[in-house]
């Protein structure tokens, strides 16, 4: 059995209380486990951990898709490193007209079925809000990040993330139902050859429910 020590919590916000714990491991490997308010696991969290010095260079000519369909972007989050080409093909009947005005990325594509005119590349790090002109209701994420160590919860809560090099790190945890007035939960870690186990997030407050999808309006199939 690996004797375990707590460490003491760093960074604390208003959404979170996190507890690190390090054991001594062979494989630098990191699980991460995020919790409601009540306790329930929370699916679909973001985590990414950056490295406070440089990050790996993301691999060129890397491609991703957001697909629009039944009025919802999907995924409704999607994480890319910078410099991804990301395509927004509309997989539904009535026409789209996405766009973001997000610091990380400003764009805007007219109205259009099926395969946009071309694909979006992300060279900045940092939150993309996506939207349509015509559909108000339709809102999607992009997280941006140089770090090659992210991804979300699965249904129980939990992400694993692999072959951490040793160094500094901010680990970032984000919900697209977090409200967004509140500060993004971030976390110092230290990463060294005694590997980090675990570290397990509890939310204070409750997220915000999720929006109500009408489907595909009818009325707008001529538009």
């Amino acid at each position: 059995m690996h004797n375990r020590r707590q460490l003491p919590v760093l960074c604390v916000t208003a959404y979170a209380v996190l507890t690190l714990w390090v054991t001594a491991c062979t494989a630098a490997e990191l699980s991460v486990t995020v919790s409601s308010s009540t306790g329930a696991a929370v699916e679909g969290a973001v985590i990414i951990a950056e490295p406070l010095k440089t990050a790996p260079r993301p691999p060129a000519g890397q491609k991703a898709i957001m697909d629009q369909h039944n009025l919802q972007f999907v995924p409704d989050v999607l994480i890319v490193q910078t410099g991804t080409a990301v395509d927004f093909p509309n997989s539904d009947q009535v026409r789209h007209q996405v766009y973001s005005f997000s610091d990380a990325k400003k764009f805007e594509r007219s109205l259009y079925v099926g395969k946009a005119a071309a694909a979006v590349i992300f060279e900045s790090a940092g939150l993309v809000t996506l939207g349509c002109n015509i559909h108000d209701n339709m809102i999607g994420y992009l997280w941006v990040t140089d770090s090659p160590w992210y991804g979300r919860t699965g249904a129980d809560g939990q992400l694993q993330l692999h072959n951490l090099a040793p160094g500094e790190y901010t680990l970032r945890v984000w919900h697209a139902l977090v409200n967004e007035s509140e500060p993004q939960i971030e976390q110092h870690l230290s990463v060294t050859e005694k590997p980090i186990d675990s570290v397990s997030i509890r939310l204070k407050r409750p997220l915000r429910p999720p929006p109500t999808n009408h489907g595909v309006n009818k009325a707008w199939e001529g538009y």
